[in-house]
């Protein structure tokens, strides 16, 4: 189990001379293994997406103490990547298949006054939000929906149909916390979802609106990554 920030990676999954977090691990795993590592991660994240619970797995056919393992990882890996915990799982494991769910969060903050603390956390909008239609919106997304207008299909992700199980709004110290629980999520709709309750509360979109996203109609509207965390994997 790891967490990162993502504000200087192109997102989790290995790209061409792109730094991502995927590359990091494996670089640091093949220095410390001796060999090449395939690692399998329990989702792909956008370029600025941060997470403080990520799970990944690996196998390989040397053995390592895993509490010099994770001593050894955190001693080599850059200071935006962490690994908090190393354990064995069954040989069957496959962290993209076998998590039993995630949570986001996606933070926002309707204000001027800026905290260089939180930033890189959230999205700092100059608006106020209607924090009460947001809440009453969020029941339009909980069970199983045809997603495809708040997602970009590919060839892996070809199921739209998506289960949710929590979707909630609440507000802590004026910072908004938009929390989304699925077993899996299509990319972009975490931020899509996020983006249509936020222009929501700022008046610029309807209730009408949200249920013609879910009718299949593209929802243009995509929150800054900067402010979604992947918060907690289920295993």
């Amino acid at each position: 189990m790891l967490s990162f920030v993502g504000t200087n990676f192109h997102g989790w999954q290995v790209q061409p001379n792109l730094r991502t977090v995927q590359g990091v691990l494996s670089d640091a795993l093949g220095v410390l293994f001796g060999e090449k590592v395939k690692l399998i991660g329990c989702c792909r994240t956008d370029a600025g997406v941060h997470a403080k619970e990520y799970v990944a797995n690996f196998k390989s056919s040397k053995l390592f103490p895993l509490d010099n393992l994770l001593k050894a990882l955190n001693a080599i890996l850059p200071e935006d990547v962490g690994v908090k915990k190393v354990w064995l799982e069954d040989i069957g494991f496959n962290a993209r298949y076998s998590v039993a769910g995630k949570l986001y969060i996606y933070r926002v903050f309707p204000s001027h006054a800026r905290d260089p603390f939180l930033e890189p956390f959230l999205w700092r909008i100059p608006y106020r939000l209607d924090v009460e239609s947001m809440k009453r919106a969020t029941e339009l997304f909980l069970g199983k929906h045809d997603l495809s207008g708040f997602a970009k299909l590919d060839e892996e992700e070809c199921n739209p149909f998506v289960e949710i199980e929590e979707c909630s709004v609440e507000e802590k110290d004026r910072i908004i916390e938009i929390r989304l629980k699925a077993k899996r999520f299509l990319r972009y709709t975490v931020r899509r979802i996020a983006g249509c309750l936020i222009y929501l509360g700022m008046g610029k979109l309807t209730v009408d609106d949200i249920k013609e996203f879910l009718n299949g109609k593209r929802c243009p509207y995509t929150a800054k990554a900067k402010g979604l965390t992947l918060e907690k994997v289920f295993l």
